[in-house]
């Protein structure tokens, strides 16, 4: 039985269109953040070291900032509280070696411009507290931010147009892939 060149053009096509869609979707999730990481630094909690973003009387931290804390794999991290009060979208924890974890608090919202924050946590049972304070200047987001916010439109445009191409350069300069062996 022969297939129609239509048929047979449809599953190079589908492959093409995932291929190119998971590389585009894969490379700008991985690599782009809606978020700006804030600068840390060390601080001594009882007789432990942990690492606290944005940094301790910091000033003009940018309103799209995460907040961090650095601690040893088997400290406790409960009770993040942030005021003035900002919802906390998401936590995201990872392992930076083998005896820390780096926990990424992402508000829900850009903080407020020329406005200090006291956040506190507990760590290990103990209270950690410290104070930064945000810039006056007005959110302007870069390139990343609208790559990271836009990655689901942007894959799919760009795995549209690549089987497009590809299907011409296949249907028009290349037929014999798609004659019947």
């Amino acid at each position: 039985m022969k297939l129609s060149k239509k048929l047979r053009m449809a599953p190079i096509l589908a492959l093409v269109f995932s291929a190119s869609f998971l590389t585009v979707f894969l490379g700008i999730f991985f690599t782009q953040s809606a978020n700006s990481t804030p600068s840390s630094s060390v601080s001594l909690v009882g007789s432990m070291d942990i690492t606290l973003g944005p940094s301790p009387n910091s000033s003009s931290v940018p309103l799209d900032t995460t907040i961090t804390v650095e601690a040893v794999a088997s400290a406790a991290l409960d009770d993040l509280h942030l005021t003035p009060k900002v919802p906390i979208a998401r936590v995201y924890s990872e392992a930076t070696s083998p005896l820390t974890y780096l926990n990424k608090f992402y508000p829900a919202e850009l903080l407020q411009p020329a406005t200090t924050y006291n956040v506190s946590v507990t760590v290990m049972g103990k209270p950690v507290s410290w104070i930064f304070t945000t810039t006056a200047e007005p959110y302007r987001p870069g390139i990343s931010y609208y790559l990271a916010t836009n990655v689901l439109w942007i894959s799919l445009g760009v795995a549209a147009l690549v089987a497009v191409v590809v299907g011409f350069a296949v249907w028009f300069k290349f037929p014999q892939v798609l004659s019947e062996a």
